[in-house]
């Protein structure tokens, strides 16, 4: 049996509801950018407990002569997009057979002149990859050239990343967070509809609740990946 509170619209009601509100002094649209403003939010705090669950690896094929890949982020192509939040790691494979872990560098952490690529490849092992961050784009040292593997469909890098989830669109989407807490975005949503309606008391307590559901969630979420230890001990006890 699906849950009554997942989607977005089961928060839209219960908002209307608690805030004596109808579709049409509350809209939907209303609602819907409060929403996202407080799920992401949300969000940031739950990748900062644990990434792993907005992790994800994406691939590309290595070219020739190209020392820049673009990055997984935003759609550029539409109003929404999820986008990288953070590079945890990054592999190569020059031959599609050996596979080395990347080195992030900074830039000005290059020790030679960067217009030319035999200047880098010269600098650089293949066994020992490096690449730095610029222009949205991983910047591959030493760079893929003819005598490396780069038929198409290779695959030759990897990139895992963290993954901001896409902005909510619709109000039947259900956002990407665990349940226990679609009641914290609610009381984020509360506060900016109090607000908006000038109810400044109401507004106070929403955000009160906001302010306490983020705390729990964040006391709660650091157990997630923790394994925990008990120890048993005897108790001798004389019963007369």
């Amino acid at each position: 049996m699906a849950s009554s509170f997942q989607t977005l619209d089961n928060i839209y009601t219960i908002i209307r509801s608690i805030s004596n509100k109808d579709t049409t002094t509350l809209t939907d649209a209303t609602l819907l950018s409060f929403a996202n403003k407080y799920y992401l939010q949300i969000v940031r705090e739950l990748i900062a407990l644990n990434e792993e669950f907005y992790a994800e690896i994406s691939s590309a094929d290595l070219v020739a002569d190209q020392r820049e890949y673009p990055l997984p982020i935003d759609d550029t192509t539409t109003p929404f997009g999820g986008g990288l939040i953070k590079i945890q790691r990054v592999e190569i494979s020059y031959d599609n057979s050996n596979w080395y872990v990347a080195e992030h560098i900074p830039f000005s952490g290059i020790t030679t002149p960067t217009i030319l690529d035999a200047d880098i490849n010269n600098a650089y092992s293949r066994t020992s990859p490096k690449y730095y961050i610029k222009d949205r784009s991983v910047w591959l040292i030493p760079t893929p050239d003819s005598a490396d593997d780069v038929t198409a469909s290779n695959a030759g890098l990897r990139i895992f990343w963290v993954k901001r989830p896409g902005e909510l669109t619709v109000k039947t989407d259900i956002p990407d967070l665990p349940k226990d807490w679609l009641s914290v975005l609610q009381e984020g949503m509360l506060y900016d509809v109090f607000r908006k309606f000038n109810r400044t008391a109401d507004a106070r307590d929403a955000l009160v609740n906001w302010q306490i559901g983020i705390s729990r969630m964040k006391e709660l979420g650091q157990d997630y990946d923790t394994e925990q230890n008990y120890n048993l001990q005897i108790i001798n006890k004389n019963y007369h």
